[in-house]
């Protein structure tokens, strides 16, 4: 939180709404695979006029290869590697609203300086969820190929068990996915977040 004095002017409050203004610069989405976070970054941006990006994607771009050929050629440590250079960007970032992939969470340190300078937004669902969602994903395969090499099921359940702590942890909001369209959890994040 910014640093302020009692005898200044607002006082603690001031403090706040300071620290706030600050962070909303920028909006970082994080959350497992297909909670959304693309669909409602992309919404969410539109209405705030700031720039979308989706961190999966520009690796794509940078790296010239959909992420199954990326890890095909040079495993899950380079992937993870160009991710977290990419993270290093965000403090950089002005009006930007980010949506990540689902394992950026695990680059503690890369997050810590993003929670200082950004609002974050975590987008869940529960297992049964996801699983349907990636199902009803054409782009599922190419996009989200797999982490552990284990079946779907177990491969969610783990994941979700590792990185929930850290999601829990590293975000200023949290929102169930489950039923709720894009454009609600729009409106909801922009409730909370007291900007317009």
């Amino acid at each position: 939180m910014a640093a302020f004095s009692l005898k200044s002017t607002g006082g603690f409050f001031y403090a706040i709404v300071n620290d706030m203004n600050e962070k909303i610069k920028n909006i970082v989405l994080t959350g497992f695979r297909a909670t959304g976070k693309s669909s409602v970054g992309r919404l969410l941006a539109q209405k705030l006029r700031y720039t979308f990006l989706d961190t999966d994607l520009l690796l794509c771009e940078r790296l010239g290869a959909p992420i199954t050929d990326i890890v095909a050629r040079h495993g899950w440590a380079f992937f993870r590697q160009a991710e977290r250079q990419l993270l290093m960007e965000v403090p950089d970032m002005e009006q930007t609203v980010l949506a990540t992939g689902g394992g950026a969470i695990e680059h503690q340190e890369e997050w810590l300086r993003i929670r200082n300078c950004c609002y974050v937004v975590w987008l869940d669902a529960d297992v049964a969820t996801i699983r349907q969602r990636m199902r009803n994903d054409p782009n599922s395969e190419e996009q989200r190929p797999s982490l552990t090499g284990n079946p779907v099921q177990n491969e969610i359940e783990e994941l979700l068990q590792r990185r929930a702590p850290l999601y829990t942890a590293g975000s200023d909001l949290r929102l169930d996915t489950v039923g709720k369209e894009p454009a609600a959890l729009v409106e909801r994040i922009v409730e909370q977040m007291c900007i317009i």
